[in-house]
């Protein structure tokens, strides 16, 4: 009978096998699915960015030629501004005599 049951065993053990393997190969199929689908919406996402940029540019620059001197002066404001944060000016050293 101990031959009997041992059969059983590895009857058992096979059918498991089995099943893990094809549970693997879902799990595997499942995870490259994800990745496909992840992989897609960022190239959409990484499109939708490089359109609402492109588009921004564009809008800038017809801004830009309609209102030339407003352009010069907004840049030049921002400049000073950006000069004033960055610590563009020097402090006076002090002299002792």
């Amino acid at each position: 009978m101990s031959n009997v049951a041992g059969a059983h065993a590895q009857a058992r053990n096979a059918g498991f096998k089995k099943q893990a393997a094809s549970d693997f190969q879902d799990i595997r199929d499942h995870l490259q699915d994800i990745g496909n689908s992840v992989g897609d919406m960022a190239t959409h996402q990484y499109e939708r960015a490089q359109d609402t940029i492109s588009d921004a540019l564009q809008e800038t620059g017809s801004v830009i030629q309609r209102n030339p001197l407003v352009a010069v002066a907004v840049g030049l404001g921002l400049g000073f501004l950006f000069g004033l944060i960055s610590g563009g000016r020097s402090k006076p050293s002090s002299r002792r005599a």
